[in-house]
């Protein structure tokens, strides 16, 4: 009794496995290329909203301060209703503390331009330029604050 049976050789499945290995290896590649994307596509993402996020409430707190007094390194937001808000230079970060709330920001410089209230005598912030990064190159953004107390004792000296 003669049987004719039809089958796979070892070499066609030799091959067969070759084939698949090599597909299954580009569908890999393929997948861990675009996870990498995502993945650094993510971070920059977060980096420009912690960005936006603190020049916002950066711009915020000066917007709603009654004065802003500055010192060494740092400055002091005082609002209408005498809450205070904390800023710090610290090795390349800008810290904003209020209450228990703390955030940062990674800085190039920072330079504040302040003038000297005449009634009492307090050193109040005009304006800060802040430099930082941003995708890795270098941005700036400044913040400014006028006083109408000032504009009007310019009014009255003749300054």
């Amino acid at each position: 009794m003669k049987t004719n049976l039809k089958a796979f050789t070892i070499l066609e499945m030799l091959i067969n496995i070759a084939i698949m290995s090599i597909i299954i290896g580009m569908v890999y590649f393929v997948y861990s290329s675009f996870a990498k994307q995502v993945s650094f596509y993510q971070m920059d993402v977060e980096e420009e909203n912690t960005l936006s996020s603190f020049c916002l409430r950066l711009k915020a707190d000066f917007f709603k301060a009654d004065r802003i007094i500055g010192a060494d390194n740092s400055f002091e937001l005082v609002a209408y209703n005498t809450e205070s808000i904390y800023y710090e230079v610290q090795n390349n970060y800008l810290f904003r503390r209020q209450q228990r709330d703390v955030d940062s920001l990674k800085i190039d410089k920072i330079d504040i331009s302040s003038i000297i209230d005449p009634l009492t005598k307090e050193s109040l912030v005009q304006k800060a330029q802040i430099t930082t990064y941003l995708f890795d190159k270098k941005m700036e953004f400044t913040v400014a604050k006028k006083y109408p107390i000032m504009s009007q004792f310019n009014m009255a000296y003749g300054d």
